[in-house]
């Protein structure tokens, strides 16, 4: 997969995101506050997959442009981190409804 098509997917997601949020004070007049995990959650997905994909085409083409240690330990890293911003932001959502 292409870099470009990995941050478009996160660009859609955040869209996705901002067009509930958005539909969301039209409805209720009130804003969702405390929502950092699911605003920081594509992110480090995206993060994640960037990494996996980087060090897979590290091990499958000929050019090597960098260690797939590295990509792999920042793959694992960032894929935590995406867990633990969703776990953190759904439970921030369930405490505001």
């Amino acid at each position: 997969m292409q870099n470009k098509r990995i941050w478009a997917m996160v660009g859609v997601v955040y869209m996705v995101i901002l067009v509930f949020l958005s539909t969301y004070f039209i409805a209720t007049t009130r804003l969702l506050t405390g929502i950092p995990g699911i605003m920081t959650f594509p992110l480090a997905a995206g993060l994640s997959v960037q990494c996996f994909n980087s060090r897979w085409k590290c091990l499958h083409q000929e050019e090597q442009r960098g260690n797939p240690v590295v990509f792999l330990l920042l793959g694992i890293a960032s894929a935590a981190a995406a867990v633990y911003t969703l776990i953190t932001g759904v439970g921030q959502l369930m405490q505001q409804l």
